[in-house]
């Protein structure tokens, strides 16, 4: 464990340099926010917005050939997966808190009501997108590099069109029919649900990146 933090300790200070960058990233979800007036949609647009922010420690650590670096190290390949994931989770969860907490003071400063209700459903709803775009991004990062494999960054984009395209394809009937489901009418046991397909839909790709780096040579 203790070496999977170290992982994510170097990630972070790869970052570093770049963190005006991400705030920039930051901010351009604070205009979807501001203009949509919902929390529920400005946290999703901001949790699929840093989804795409992924590839950047893969990116520094391909420019700068850290690749050689890890191999020296004494790590082994399944501390280098588990802390990449383990910082990527922890992005997601800062990404998250910065939404909420943006939404409410634009939503405040706009005297726009929301309640504790859309604020669980929005957090939940927002890392379950993110946990599903970075899950599907990870391994292809992993499999070709940031340069190579600079088309999965567009995953985020292709995913929010499709749930977009599928919301629209819903009949009325049917999307009265949503609030019946049991889990929706307890915010609490939603939001507990959200969190272990987080967890599982992590694992299960964790897993798959884990073979592939392991045929891979550092």
């Amino acid at each position: 464990m203790n070496n999977v933090i170290k992982m994510i300790k170097l990630d972070i200070s790869l970052i570093k340099p770049y963190s005006k960058s991400l705030l920039i990233v930051f901010l351009v979800p604070l205009i979807v926010i501001f203009g949509t007036q919902d929390i529920i949609s400005g946290v999703i647009f901001c949790m699929s917005i840093m989804a795409m922010t992924s590839s950047y420690t893969f990116s520094i650590a391909e420019k700068n050939d850290l690749n050689r670096l890890y191999g020296l190290l004494p790590v082994t390949k399944r501390d280098i997966v588990t802390g990449r994931y383990m910082f990527s989770a922890l992005t997601g969860v800062i990404a998250v808190l910065f939404g909420v907490v943006m939404n409410v003071v634009i939503l405040t400063f706009t005297k726009k009501s929301f309640s504790y209700q859309d604020t669980v459903i929005a957090v939940s709803v927002g890392l379950m997108l993110y946990t599903l775009f970075t899950a599907i991004q990870l391994p292809g990062f992993f499999k070709f590099g940031a340069i190579k494999g600079r088309f999965i960054t567009f995953i985020p984009f292709i995913g929010m069109f499709l749930v977009g395209v599928i919301a629209k394809g819903v009949s009325p009937e049917n999307l009265q029919k949503i609030p019946d489901i049991a889990v929706l009418n307890n915010v609490s046991a939603f939001f507990a649900v959200s969190i272990l397909l987080d967890i599982v839909i992590y694992g299960i790709s964790m897993g798959f990146t884990q073979k592939l780096y392991d045929g891979m040579e550092l």
